[in-house]
């Protein structure tokens, strides 16, 4: 029986209803809508197919301080005059090396980069969900499959919208087919929750959601489908810039993200820290109680100081964005927040309607 996987990335539960999304609504009444309950992270995808929160993983952000980084790579330095430039030519390093997992250089200042590296590095396929399985999985850059022939990757250097992507996931023979489409997630990011064109984009996914789980199970009657999302949105009403809290001499290391700020310091330049930012209420201090409540690492891999902020802040600029005019509206990633949440979506009727986004895999399994 095939199986058809889509990720609907930042698509919240929250904006499912009626008017906007009206395939999702009614193929979720006929079927299953349930809430899915996503963590204070950055690796939900990895969750899903594990089945395992990232205090068990070890995978909590798309970074993670290492002693030996792939961004050490000379190449990469050669290139660094240039953002542009040097985000391609690292992911090619990734890809030579053997990496399954490709992320960007972003604006990491070249002073800090080669403290960091991915924390995700192999394809989705290695997860025990896959195993036995053909399949055709689209994580762009990277196009991975196995077939009862063979097994490989491409790298797709060049950038598809969401209609094409579904195109080339679909254009293979496999059991089971999974994907991660963007629109949702950029458009958010850029215009926010309530913007006219946020508005145009949702009816636009919901449209091809529906032209392509109708043309697959044309193909496949008993196919299975599953919709999901990693996480919600919300609006930006707080934008905090870190830098005016911290020390002019930056003798530490540090990664400063969207809505977290992550810090490898000594006990006395910690307190230094933690007197500045203690001027705005608006910042907050990740503990152990935290870390165990919102299931994440808490460990030197993150920092043995992270900052963060709650629904509605933002740090900028950040190791993401500097310029103005990529300063975002709309953000996700806060702690235990129902406005967070995504969704799944199945066909086929199950006795509940809330699940945690690492139990999420007993039902995709079945």
């Amino acid at each position: 029986m095939k199986q058809l996987i889509i990720c609907i990335d930042g698509l919240g539960k929250d904006l499912i209803n009626k008017e906007d999304t009206p395939f999702l609504y009614s193929y979720g009444n006929e079927n299953s809508l349930l809430t899915l309950n996503t963590f204070f992270a950055f690796t939900e995808e990895y969750s899903f197919f594990s089945g395992e929160g990232p205090n068990e993983h070890n995978k909590w952000l798309e970074y993670r301080r290492v002693k030996d980084s792939i961004f050490s790579n000379f190449l990469i330095k050669t290139f660094s005059f240039n953002n542009k430039i040097r985000n391609l030519v690292a992911g090619l390093v990734q890809y030579f090396k053997g990496r399954r997992w490709i992320i960007g250089t972003h604006q990491i200042p070249q002073e800090q980069l080669s403290n960091f590296d991915s924390t995700l590095r192999e394809g989705l396929w290695k997860l025990p969900f896959f195993d036995g399985k053909t399949f055709v999985i689209y994580k762009w850059p990277l196009f991975g499959f196995r077939n009862k022939k063979n097994e490989g990757v491409k790298l797709i250097l060049s950038g598809e919208d969401d209609r094409k992507r579904l195109e080339r996931l679909l254009s293979l023979e496999a059991e089971v087919y999974s994907i991660q489409i963007m629109r949702m997630d950029k458009t958010m990011h850029k215009n926010g929750k309530k913007n006219s064109e946020t508005k145009f984009a949702l009816k636009e996914t919901d449209k091809l959601l529906e032209d392509t789980v109708k043309s697959f199970l044309n193909k496949n009657p008993d196919g299975k489908i599953v919709l999901w999302s990693d996480h919600g949105f919300a609006d930006i009403n707080n934008v905090v810039n870190l830098e005016h809290y911290l020390p002019i001499e930056k003798n530490f290391v540090h990664f400063i993200a969207g809505t977290t700020a992550h810090f490898w310091v000594e006990e006395n330049m910690r307190k230094e820290i933690l007197d500045r930012v203690s001027k705005n209420d608006k910042i907050k201090v990740l503990t152990k109680n935290l870390a165990d409540k919102y299931k994440i690492p808490f460990n030197e891999d993150y920092g043995n100081l992270v900052l963060f902020v709650e629904k509605g802040g933002y740090f900028f600029p950040n190791f993401y964005q500097k310029n103005k005019n990529q300063k975002y509206k709309g953000m996700h990633g806060y702690p235990d927040d129902k406005e967070m949440n995504g969704f799944l979506l199945v066909n086929r009727k199950i006795d509940q309607t809330v699940v945690n986004m690492e139990d999420a895999l007993e039902i995709i399994s079945k």
